[in-house]
């Protein structure tokens, strides 16, 4: 049985080898008023994640996030307009596994919906900052939300 592994080639530039894709990082208040962030879990692996899909045409980049948000967790908030960085995964497809580039906006949440297009087909739950961490499998976005947790403690005072 052949065990051997094929890794596609990456391009040096993240260019024309690379999925690009927008993502939400939802945060909400908690009831201690510390900054929590909300993960959903995908449905191919059942791994935590933020809510992320391909850019929708009329839409800007941190509009299509937050559509994904809605669909995937019924989250309605402020998004930000400006990136909060982004970070890179491999991404499963039929037959083969793609790298995806998500570009990443905050998401201040303020209510959520009780009906969305993936109710059911996922969990959602807030955790700290560090236990987001620890749940987070890709490394860029364990950096992302590392420093978004900073950043939001430290305009809090």
């Amino acid at each position: 049985m052949d065990k051997r592994v094929i890794i596609p080639p990456i391009a040096d530039d993240k260019g024309s080898l690379t999925l690009k894709q927008v993502g939400a990082l939802p945060v909400v208040r908690g009831a201690n008023g510390q900054w929590l962030v909300i993960l959903i879990t995908t449905r191919d692996s059942g791994r935590w994640s933020i809510p992320k899909g391909n850019p929708i045409k009329g839409h800007t980049k941190s509009g299509a996030a937050a559509v994904e948000a809605f669909e995937e967790g019924g989250l309605i908030g402020n998004m930000a307009k400006r990136k909060l960085g982004s970070y890179l995964f491999w991404k499963r497809r039929s037959g083969h596994w793609e790298l995806a580039e998500v570009a990443v906006y905050l998401m201040k949440v303020e209510t959520r919906a009780t009906e969305f297009k993936e109710k059911g087909l996922r969990q959602i739950q807030s955790f700290s900052f560090e236990d987001a961490e620890d749940v987070i499998v890709e490394p860029g976005l364990k950096m992302l939300i590392r420093q978004a947790g900073e950043a939001l403690n430290r305009a809090r005072g």
